[in-house]
């Protein structure tokens, strides 16, 4: 049976490959994410800041004091107050992968945040990295208004 590139439909040379070159498979995994990017036509910065306020109001909800950033080269976007401890929150707008049920979980290198907020179009999910925020989190109270999944 003859294979096809996923991207440009050009024959592949073996029934293994999916796509004829690197930059096609860019390309073609670059479409499937605008398909799912909730923020389509955005610029990045408007997108990143719907998600800061996505999460802000989320945790405010929860009745957390949330705190944002002024500046965009801050160590966090946002901060948290739990017990007199401020958590540093770095926010990540993703996408649900084809299935729904998994996000993709982007990272950057030299991040510190205490606590990872993925916002994808219909879901937050909130990762405590630091195990302070996992202490703080676990400690009585704080952990059901704080899931580590939320809709």
């Amino acid at each position: 049976m003859e294979r096809y590139c996923a991207n440009c439909n050009k024959k592949l040379p073996s029934n293994k490959w999916r796509y004829c070159s690197h930059e096609c498979e860019t390309a073609f995994k670059a479409k499937q994410y605008r398909k799912r990017n909730p923020f389509k036509g955005k610029s990045s910065g408007t997108t990143g800041a719907i998600s800061e306020l996505r999460v802000s109001v989320d945790l405010l909800r929860k009745g957390y004091d949330v705190y944002r950033a002024l500046s965009p080269n801050a160590p966090g976007d946002l901060a948290i107050l739990i017990d007199g401890n401020l958590l540093l929150v770095e926010v990540r707008t993703t996408y649900l992968y084809a299935d729904n049920n998994r996000i993709s979980k982007p990272k950057k290198e030299g991040e510190n945040p205490d606590i990872y907020a993925y916002v994808a179009s219909d879901k937050i999910v909130f990762e405590p990295i630091s195990l302070r925020a996992k202490q703080l989190l676990d400690s009585e109270g704080n952990h059901q208004n704080f899931p580590l999944n939320h809709v």
